[in-house]
């Protein structure tokens, strides 16, 4: 069957090279010549020239990179120093090592990020070798220098460069063989002496590490190799004797002998993670695993039960190449030669149990039964019989589903899914429904990256690992923008997850180009995203102004909804003007304010000025401000505007924020320069009269050693009345104007004050009152002199007597008064003043009100 074509026994497993793209994209490369390295989870391929001591020239390599399908992404010249190696990161970045310890990473279109460097020591004595790894704290780098010391990077994001232990027993030869044992909380280095192992760690501490069970001591140990998960590691010896077991190296799994004592070009692990948690539960360590030997023109795989299958490396009939580079992966093992990129792997179970020939399993009895009825034969029926029977049919169809996803060949899933289709019309379970529909989305996205012009070399296993959502990110990354797109609107991802966060990515890409205008960028941008949700003009905006195009960068900004997001990058740009205006027009005085003391900090006062002033809203709130915060402000801008009104007023409120009369009078002299300027009569003669008290009041606290000065001409005047100065305060009246009612008020409530009742009768003979007699009532009452009142209440008005009456608490003679006057609103006001102890009169003054309102 072609289904099994490319199956190999391995043990108690099958092992199979899957081919992902054939023939590569790229011209003829000479792997065995460069410097190559495969990233995980979709297999990007780095490759450049290496350097080596005999052929260093003027001539600096370029750096080529490609998707997994070998097309050419891009490529750069390396400039900088000799370089040693190269590796990826989890996140797709170029790691490349210089001989001198600097740490160089760039992105996927060579374009540089960042660097670190790995210690002045290994400056001063070289690197000899490295090590990329991964753990859970991100991508890490451990290197030995000269002097064959290690040091470690535990994640290259947060580069802390750490020193570990010495080699023990280490003489002028460089250890045999070494690796990183990553862990949950550091990693270490694995390193040999010969037949020693030790496990080096920070502060100085090796452990001795010894293999168990070894059948006899090798004179070295010459490679060695952790597995992807850091569970299991390999040994080579120089008799070619492998050792497998546990990382922590309490078990063996077995040795083998290779027959071959010749250094690998590489060793390593090929496993998945299921089968790595099923070891760590002490589960069947010998499913899923195997380790791989590559040398010149052969891959040698060996199993746990000592197993075994070699592969040729095809060579390139046009170049003669056989060279290959291998990369673990977290289900297997890339294999990229000059013609091929191919995929080491184990058949997964479900494939197994479909394919294997002779298979009774439910998956391969309800593929046969699909393919059956496709021809038409009653065998179908036999064989859909027999599974229902034996009530086999939905785990059947769950082994089709699985072993669909897990199939490179479009053919042989779509050969599956039609098998579990066919199932599934049988079994009604929503439950098979939803893992088929899911199933179907997952590979159509599957068959889409890997395609040959995207080339994402993606399995199934490893996408549950990376996460669709991770996915997306790399595709945005690889500027894969429709297929991202294209993907998010598939799944029916939410557009601020999915869709518009792709097209804001694409439109900071868009903002690069340099052959557009920028008003064919910007149109186009708003073409696509003018239907986009949440998508943010600004970050675009911003990403512009870095790519030195700040003109596109305003024309962006038009498009922005958010007002503070348009001043805030206007301001940055120097726009303060037009940052201004948006403000403004946001209606958001917060805003506005902001943006005004932008404008303010970074023009002259004309220019600012003239800025303000064509925005009246702004204009009132800075006027507003400088009144509230900055009055030295306020007066300049009156100045240069000669609004000597305003000018006058500030004058006026200094002049009352200060203690000191002579500077009082200083500044209301310049109010009332202003005033006249401003040929205000009103406010001149108010300013003029202001001064004439401020003098009198002066000379008053002179004369008499009491304070006028604070106080207003009504409280002057009363002052100097209760204190027995009536000719000054006659004075005062005449050269104020006071008319007569307030000066009658003003007597009688100072003669009030100073309970003087004889001259309050005598002031209330002297003429006739302008302001009646109620107030002298009042003042009676106020002063708890109500004996006083009746001299005063015969001379109150008959139609005010009532309510007179009423001040002095008399209710009962108030009462009478209006019963007799007949006068309904008295009667109404005596009824209010009315309270529990004077029912009897509240209930003669109702019977009144009846009686009066019937007439």
């Amino acid at each position: 069957m072609s289904e099994t074509l490319e199956w190999n026994p391995l043990g108690e497993n099958t092992i199979r090279k899957c081919c992902l793209y054939n023939p590569m994209g790229w011209n003829s490369v000479d792997l065995s010549k460069n410097m190559t390295c495969i990233s995980k989870y979709g297999g990007l391929i780095a490759t450049v020239q290496d350097e080596s001591d005999t052929s260093r020239s003027g001539k600096r390599p370029d750096v080529y990179v490609y998707n997994a399908a070998g097309r050419e992404i891009s490529v750069f010249k390396w400039n900088s120093g000799i370089l040693l190696g190269i590796a990826w990161t989890h996140s797709d970045e170029l790691l490349c090592l210089q001989e001198d310890g600097q740490v160089l990473l760039y992105n996927i279109f060579g374009i540089f990020q960042r660097t670190f460097t790995m210690g002045m020591e290994c400056r001063e004595n070289k690197v000899l070798e490295y090590e990329v790894f991964t753990s859970q704290h991100g991508t890490g780098i451990a290197v030995m220098n000269g002097l064959y010391r290690f040091l470690i990077v535990s994640n290259i994001d947060e580069p802390k460069v750490r020193m570990l232990a010495d080699v023990p027993g280490l003489k002028r030869t460089p250890p045999s063989s070494w690796c990183v044992l990553s862990g949950p909380r550091s990693s270490k280095v694995l390193a040999a002496n010969d037949n020693d192992i030790y496990l080096l760690d920070y502060g100085g501490q090796s452990f001795q590490q010894t293999p168990a069970a070894l059948n006899s001591t090798p004179l070295s140990y010459i490679a060695m190799s952790v597995s992807v998960d850091g569970k299991h590691i390999v040994l080579f010896t120089d008799a070619g004797v492998l050792w497998m077991g546990s990382s922590d190296f309490q078990e063996k799994y077995c040795e083998f002998n290779t027959a071959n004592g010749s250094r690998p070009k590489q060793l390593m692990w090929c496993c998945d993670s299921i089968a790595s948690n099923s070891i760590a539960n002490g589960l069947m360590p010998k499913n899923n695993i195997a380790v791989v030997i590559y040398r010149p023109k052969t891959i040698l795989v060996v199993g746990p039960s000592k197993d075994w299958v070699k592969y040729t490396v095809e060579e390139d009939f046009k170049s003669q190449l056989g060279s290959a580079v291998l990369c673990p992966d977290v289900d297997g093992v890339h294999i990229v030669t000059a013609n091929k990129h191919e995929f080491l792997q184990h058949v997964p179970e479900s494939v197994q149990g479909i394919f294997k020939v002779g298979s009774m399993l439910p998956g391969a009895l309800l593929n046969d039964a699909a393919k059956e009825y496709s021809h038409k034969s009653e065998k179908a029926d036999e064989y859909l019989r027999m599974l229902i029977e034996k009530q086999q049919l939905e785990k059947a169809v769950e082994q089709c589903i699985h072993a669909a996803s897990v199939e490179f060949q479009p053919r042989i899933q779509k050969l599956l899914l039609q098998a579990a289709s066919f199932g599934k019309s049988f079994v009604p379970s929503p439950t098979l429904t939803e893992l088929f529909v899911t199933t179907c989305q997952a590979l159509r996205v599957l068959n889409a990256v890997r395609d040959f012009d995207t080339g994402v070399a993606l399995s199934s296993a490893q996408l549950k690992h990376l996460t669709m959502d991770c996915l997306i990110d790399r595709l945005v990354l690889r500027r894969q923008f429709h297929l991202a797109y294209q993907i998010c609107d598939y799944l029916k991802i939410p557009s601020d997850q999915g869709s518009s966060r792709i097209l804001s990515h694409w439109a900071c890409y868009k903002v690069q180009q340099t052959e557009v205008s920028d008003d064919s960028i910007a149109n186009a941008i708003r073409g696509k995203l003018k239907s986009a949700v949440g998508v943010s003009y600004a970050s675009i905006a911003e990403k512009s102004v870095e790519c030195g195009k700040k003109e596109l960068a305003i024309k962006l900004l038009e498009f922005e909804p958010r007002a503070s997001e348009q001043v805030r990058l206007l301001s940055k740009l120097g726009k303060h003007t037009l940052a201004l205006e948006k403000a403004v027009l946001s209606g958001n005085t917060d805003l506005t304010h902001s943006a005004i003391a932008r404008l303010r900090e970074r023009t002259n006062l004309a220019d600012f000025l003239c800025a303000i002033r064509q925005h009246p809203v702004a204009y009132k709130l800075h006027l507003k401000y400088c009144r509230q915060q900055n009055e030295r402000m306020l007066k300049d801008l009156h100045e240069q505007e000669d609004n000597f009104i305003e000018l006058a007023h500030c004058y006026i409120h200094d002049s009352f924020g200060t203690f000191r009369p002579e500077e009082r009078v200083m500044l209301l002299h310049s109010a009332l320069d202003n005033f006249s300027k401003a040929r205000d009569e009103y406010c001149t003669k108010a300013t003029e009269e202001q001064l004439q008290l401020l003098h009198e009041q002066t000379n008053l606290e002179q004369d008499t050693e009491s304070s006028y000065v604070e106080g207003s001409l009504h409280d002057t005047l009363h002052s100097l009345l209760t204190s027995n100065q009536i000719k000054k305060a006659e004075q005062l009246r005449k050269q104020f104007k006071v008319n007569d009612k307030r000066w009658w008020w003003l007597r009688i409530t100072a003669l009030g004050e100073q309970r003087n009742f004889a001259e309050l009768e005598s002031f209330s003979r002297s003429k006739k009152s302008p302001i009646g007699y109620i107030p002298f009532v009042e003042v009676c009452m106020n002063n708890h002199a109500s004996e006083e009142v009746p001299k005063y209440i015969s001379k109150v008005t008959q139609d005010k007597r009532v309510s007179a009456l009423l001040k002095t608490g008399n209710v009962k003679y108030a009462a009478d008064l209006a019963i007799q006057t007949k006068n309904l609103s008295d009667l109404d006001m005596v009824l209010k003043k009315c309270g529990p102890e004077h029912r009897a009169i509240a209930e003669l003054v109702r019977n009144a009100m009846v009686q009066y309102q019937r007439r």
